[in-house]
């Protein structure tokens, strides 16, 4: 008896000195986060604005958590693909989502059942205006010759989209609504394919954030007919805001602008999200990463925590019920407990 106890003692302290070498705690909780590569997913296409502002953000992140962190594009259904997969994996720091507001308004949207209600929000980095872009070529000069265009001949401008839910989809909604137009939308896998999609004439018109529409309209690739905003943007100030063009805009464009950030799944261990968490400060604080956010015309936001949530919040009322009343949702947001924003 007392050599078979012997033999158990030696067998826990084995299993015991084997789980500590393979980095496990028994609270389960990784407290050597992170031992091996993290990867980033982003659900829309290279090149876009949420590729642009993540990539660059993530190298001081990962110099400040001393492990890599190898981003992939994982693409389609208007980004829903991408954060279902990230979902799908353990709740366990070591796959990151990289999205914007759209993952807040897929039930709304008919497209998915996930809302960030399922996931943590680390960091919320910047939001951007969109910037309604034609070809060099295009015969139209300003946003008045496009909107009377899409008024007087419905359905024949070939509007790029990036999906249910993304910037220019939202967008060609909010210009319907207030000028009474009507564009013929093909759809895309975010900023990327779009912009090859209007050097290539595939397109007559998209709506491309800022960050990502910038370098071609400084080369003259593409025309700015109006950023989708009440205020210009330093970095391409002759782009007229579209709420000082058209006045009667200015109430909807108030909390208008895709936003990006970076989430973990819920019920990731606090530790891990707190060593994010400041991991990601450090990537936002970074001097690489706010001279992108300058020169491409975005504006820092910084939030984690509360006050990334009540960003989160606000956004997801004002797009859930700007679609939901231009007759596109496939459910009230009322259903998913999304108050109307206060008028």
């Amino acid at each position: 008896m007392r050599k078979r106890n012997a033999n158990l003692i030696r067998l826990i302290a084995i299993a015991l000195i084997a789980l500590s070498l393979s980095g496990c705690t028994l609270s389960g909780k990784g407290g050597d986060y992170p031992s091996s590569t993290i990867t980033g997913v982003v659900p829309w296409g290279a090149g876009g604005g949420t590729d642009l502002v993540s990539r660059t953000v993530v190298s001081g992140a990962q110099e400040a958590l001393g492990k890599n962190i190898v981003m992939m594009n994982k693409t389609g259904a208007s980004g829903t693909i991408g954060q279902q997969y990230v979902y799908d994996q353990k709740a366990d720091g070591y796959t990151l989502l990289f999205n914007t507001g759209d993952g807040s308004l897929y039930p709304v949207l008919g497209l998915s059942e996930l809302t960030y209600k399922e996931f943590t929000p680390i960091y919320i980095f910047a939001r951007i205006a969109g910037v309604v872009v034609v070809s060099k070529d295009s015969p139209y000069d300003s946003i008045d010759d496009l909107l009377e265009d899409a008024k007087a001949n419905p359905d024949t401008i070939k509007m790029g989209v990036s999906g249910v839910g993304g910037l220019p989809w939202v967008a060609s909604i909010m210009l319907n609504n207030l000028f009474d137009t009507r564009f013929s939308q093909i759809t895309f896998d975010g900023d990327g394919p779009l912009i090859t999609a209007l050097l290539g004439d595939q397109i007559d018109v998209t709506v491309l954030s800022a960050g990502s529409a910038m370098q071609y309209l400084q080369q003259g690739d593409f025309k700015g007919l109006a950023v989708i905003s009440n205020e210009p943007i330093d970095a391409i100030s002759d782009v007229p805001a579209l709420g000082a063009v058209k006045p009667e805009a200015q109430s909807m464009l108030e909390t208008t602008g895709p936003w990006f950030g970076v989430f973990v799944k819920k019920e990731t261990p606090e530790d891990v999200v707190a060593k994010l968490t400041e991991a990601f400060k450090t990537g936002y604080e970074n001097e690489e990463f706010q001279t992108f956010l300058q020169t491409n015309g975005y504006t820092p936001l910084g939030l984690t925590g509360e006050a990334a949530w009540n960003h989160i919040n606000a956004w997801q009322s004002q797009q859930a019920w700007l679609i939901h009343d231009a007759g596109k949702s496939q459910a009230s947001p009322e259903e998913f407990d999304i108050p109307r924003p206060a008028q």
